[in-house]
């Protein structure tokens, strides 16, 4: 059934991306105006509601992702049942403990995401797992001068209009037909880090790109995030899936240090 599901999604994607008239669009022309309209926030456009918080399941690279020298987690396993972090992992060079918390193998790493608003323009994906914030900016910017573990992301919504149900999508507000969508986010000006260990890592000139799909399968609802990383050669293409959860009991934030 999961991989039914991922292959439809994959297609889905691929028909969002390069469909003419897909991408998100901020307004509506009227008519007999002389100009488009003011552009909508990203949170009022959203085709599909990503807040709240999630759980990974490892059911992709299980080996890698729980591996003894991946990093510590609070969660592991194919239901997301909490895993004891003390005395996982091997500690990594000094001064990078960190690093494969960074925005190329965050959402590998096993653990819980609480998705919110920052604010009309930016959603913001806090991970319980390193204690790691990533914002996703809707409002293109150039990014700052100084590279960081997260880099610099850029949003936007990639839309169907007049498909409903299979993403869980706007639902036709104000009677306007049901929409369907998944959000993109590029990444650039990361420092560099590991993909889970310190044997596999992308270099600071590492471009990510991310698509994040909620789908929903016999009442329970997921959020898979597709992902290529392109560091010269052959991209790395990924993908990790959550569930959703009732709310934020189980959201512990952990250091990003090996625990011994």
């Amino acid at each position: 059934m999961r991989s039914r599901i991922l292959i439809s999604l994959a297609l889905a994607v691929a028909l969002a991306v390069t469909l003419p008239g897909t991408r998100a669009e901020g307004g509506q022309r009227g008519a007999g105006a002389p100009g488009p309209a003011a552009p909508a926030a990203a949170k009022t456009a959203a085709p599909v509601d990503l807040t709240g918080y999630w759980v990974s399941l490892v059911t992709e690279d299980w080996i890698e992702r729980m591996s003894p020298d991946s990093p510590p987690s609070g969660t592991g396993g194919r239901d997301g049942a909490d895993r004891a972090a003390a005395g996982r992992g091997a500690a990594p060079p000094s001064g990078e403990q960190c690093r494969a918390y960074g925005a190329g193998g965050s959402m590998r790493v096993p653990g819980r995401l609480n998705i919110s608003w920052a604010d009309d323009n930016t959603l913001k994906v806090e991970m319980d797992a390193g204690t790691q914030t990533r914002l996703f900016h809707f409002n293109p910017t150039p990014p700052p001068a100084q590279r960081t573990l997260q880099g610099h992301s850029i949003a936007s919504w990639d839309n169907l209009p007049g498909r409903g149900g299979f993403g869980g999508g706007g639902g036709g507000r104000g009677g306007a037909a049901p929409r369907w969508g998944s959000l993109r986010v590029v990444t650039t000006n990361m420092t560099g880090g590991y993909l889970l260990s310190s044997r596999s890592s992308y270099s600071e000139n590492a471009v990510l790109t991310e698509q994040f799909i909620r789908h929903q399968d016999f009442g329970t609802e997921y959020l898979t995030v597709m992902a290529s990383l392109e560091d010269g050669g052959a991209p790395r293409i990924v993908s990790s899936t959550f569930k959703k959860e009732p709310d934020g009991s189980k959201f512990k934030p952990t250091g990003c240090e090996v625990v011994r």
